[in-house]
């Protein structure tokens, strides 16, 4: 199993998850043509992909969903409130197979296991996921505002994950934000702050995990190079085992 990413950030968010024949979207926050495009980059055709897994409605996650569905013929995995938020952004002459996924239910596509995980986030019924195949196992969690025991259990020996590191404290407080914005990033259904994403590393096997990709930074209140020191001290990890999803560049194939 592999993993790379066409971006990620308040621009953006699309990862991709593949194993042998089977190649997953995770989100599509980019327009249609940027996202064929992007995925250019990693030799992926459209048409091999074979779902995309929505994990909730807002618009850096879902931006050029469902035309490239329709497009290409994609079906799409969402939760069904993220699917009742989405309806308004559905044209009716799309064709478009929609799967409705419920928590704590895994499901398979084709070779891969994918667990859906209910996130604390201000969406209608946000999921993020646990992908599994031949016994190894990567988790993609971004857009939540605090870390559950759930959370927790889940990622518990997970060998790589994908971690959201949107935001340092001191940096958001004093940044040109409207307060409203402030509250609402910082608040208990926004983004995780550096610090609280290094707390959930330090609850979990962090010694197992091969790679840890930060995601979801902001471009205006958080540093890679912090990013970087902050999971360097706290899971001893050497460099190479810690990467950063650019906005722009994303992030090249990392093997699982």
């Amino acid at each position: 199993m592999r993993f790379c990413s066409l971006g990620s950030g308040s621009a953006g968010n699309s990862f991709v998850v593949q194993d042998n024949a089977t190649t997953l979207l995770v989100d599509c926050g980019f327009g249609l043509n940027e996202t064929v495009s992007r995925l250019e980059r990693y030799d992926i055709k459209p048409d091999q992909l074979n779902a995309i897994l929505l994990t909730h409605e807002h618009e850096d996650h879902i931006k050029g969903a469902f035309s490239f569905s329709n497009k290409y013929k994609i079906p799409i995995y969402l939760s069904y409130g993220t699917f009742k938020m989405c309806k308004k952004r559905i044209n009716d002459n799309y064709d478009i197979n929609f799967n409705f996924i419920k928590s704590f239910q895994s499901f398979m596509i084709n070779e891969i296991e994918v667990t859906p995980i209910p996130v604390p986030h201000d969406a209608r019924e946000p999921f993020q996921f646990m992908f599994k195949s031949n016994f190894k196992t990567i988790a993609i969690i971004t857009d939540l505002g605090f870390v559950t025991n759930h959370l927790i259990e889940t990622l518990k020996e997970v060998d790589a994950l994908v971690i959201e590191f949107n935001h340092d404290k001191d940096m958001l407080v004093d940044s040109d934000y409207p307060q409203s914005l402030k509250d609402r990033v910082s608040g208990m259904y926004g983004h995780l702050e550096n610090m609280e994403s290094i707390k959930l590393l330090k609850s979990i096997n962090y010694k197992g995990i091969k790679w840890i990709a930060a995601a979801h930074l902001s471009e205006k209140n958080n540093d890679e190079r912090l990013v970087k020191r902050l999971i360097a001290d706290a899971t001893l990890k050497e460099n190479e085992s810690i990467k950063v999803i650019s906005q722009m560049n994303g992030i090249d194939w990392l093997n699982i």
